[in-house]
């Protein structure tokens, strides 16, 4: 029995091709919110919703220090039905804050994203933050990328245990791509990402 190769060396090649040529400064939105870690979540959630970004970066002393996203909202005020004027930037963030240079390859920084267990990276130069990327950026590229994102995924997955039900890997109905982590939301079978989106505007 030949096995027929051709797919996989078509998609070793593109990725290849990927990495050579595609910076992270090529793909990241230039667009970066800040907010002062003593801010409340009002505000903080106001910036977001002004600004119509899903993360925004935290600053201490004009210092980036954190990071907050739709997902820390939902998950530590909404969840515990907190009262977002009692929550601090501070109590919302995640840290220390993830940063990759602007010429970072886009392979570096999926592995990155997979070893660290998060879907967002701030890209720093000169010691300043000049953009954010994510993995939605990082899967529009190419069909080459999204195959090694979801090795990486099911590589560590062992890690990244969910507290919910999940379903073996498969395609999100919402967004299209591969994923390891799926979830019943609303009727559909949704990835992280989209699950965030979906109760979050729900």
């Amino acid at each position: 029995m030949v096995m027929d190769t051709t797919n996989d060396q078509g998609t070793n090649e593109s990725i290849k091709e990927i990495e050579k040529y595609i910076s992270v400064k090529e793909v990241m939105t230039e667009k970066v919110i800040t907010t002062d870690i003593e801010e409340s979540a009002i505000k903080v959630g106001k910036e977001m919703i002004k600004h119509n970004v899903g993360s925004i970066i935290v600053t201490k002393n004009d210092e980036a220090v954190g990071i907050i996203t739709e997902r820390d909202m939902i998950k530590k005020i909404i969840a515990k039905n907190k009262k977002p004027e009692n929550v601090s930037a501070s109590m919302l963030m995640s840290s220390p804050l993830i940063m990759i240079k602007p010429s970072t390859n886009v392979i570096d920084a999926s592995k990155t994203m997979s070893k660290t267990n998060i879907r967002r990276l701030a890209v720093m130069q000169n010691g300043k933050i000049v953009g954010i990327i994510t993995d939605r950026d990082l899967l529009t590229i190419a069909p080459g990328l999204n195959t090694i994102l979801a090795d990486l995924i099911e590589m560590n997955r062992e890690q990244n245990v969910i507290a919910e039900e999940e379903y073996e890997g498969g395609i999100c109905q919402r967004c299209g791509y591969y994923v390891a982590d799926l979830a019943m939301v609303n009727g559909r079978i949704l990835c992280e990402s989209c699950r965030d989106e979906e109760e979050y505007y729900d």
